[in-house]
């Protein structure tokens, strides 16, 4: 599985509510904006402004373990001492 529940359903949510409303959005403010074509592009422009700041809002996640993540090792002694550190998966 590559992303958690509680990922899934907030992604699914966000697209189903903002990418599925969209096109009745756009059309009801151009309606209220006297059919001005500009509005769509507004609206993106919008979309990209809360976009970045989201970015920006971001922690800064380089050089660190991904959740899950099996340890990364450099040489082939430290691989070797990390085999024989695990103890073995009965599922397997």
């Amino acid at each position: 599985m590559l992303f958690r529940a509680n990922v899934r359903y907030g992604y699914n949510l966000a697209v189903s509510l903002f990418g599925g409303t969209t096109p009745l959005v756009i059309t009801a403010l151009m309606d209220t904006f006297d059919k001005n074509v500009m509005v769509p592009a507004y609206y993106t422009m919008g979309a990209a402004l809360v976009g970045v700041i989201a970015v920006a809002c971001m922690k800064e996640t380089a050089q660190q373990p991904l959740e899950g993540s099996p340890p990364a090792v450099s040489t082939k002694e430290e691989a070797l001492e990390l085999i024989a550190s695990q103890t073995p998966e009965p599922r397997f």
